[in-house]
């Protein structure tokens, strides 16, 4: 089976490469799967986080905008009560 001292270090070499190709291939097949369980958790990652955009962040520019609308109005009646109330301290 082997002639000489070449042929055991040529079936040597050969079976190194096999494992190194064995230890690879396992290397690649794991890494696809944690590459898959990132994708998943990536995944649940955006919908939770639409989840709370559409729950907390809408809600709250929906008040936002309506008091920017009310604001004027507010302002305007603050004024209205502070000059009231300095003419009725003028008065006495």
């Amino acid at each position: 089976m082997f002639a000489t001292s070449a042929d055991i270090l040529n079936m040597s070499l050969a079976i190194g490469f096999l494992v190194l190709v064995i230890f690879l291939c396992i290397t690649l097949f794991y890494a696809i799967l944690i590459l898959r369980d990132f994708s998943h958790v990536s995944k649940e990652i955006k919908t939770t986080v639409d989840k709370i955009h559409t729950t907390i962040a809408q809600p709250l520019m929906a008040i936002e905008f309506i008091v920017e609308k009310i604001r004027p109005y507010i302002e305007m009646f603050i004024d209205k009560k502070m000059n009231g109330a300095k003419s009725v301290t003028k008065k006495k």
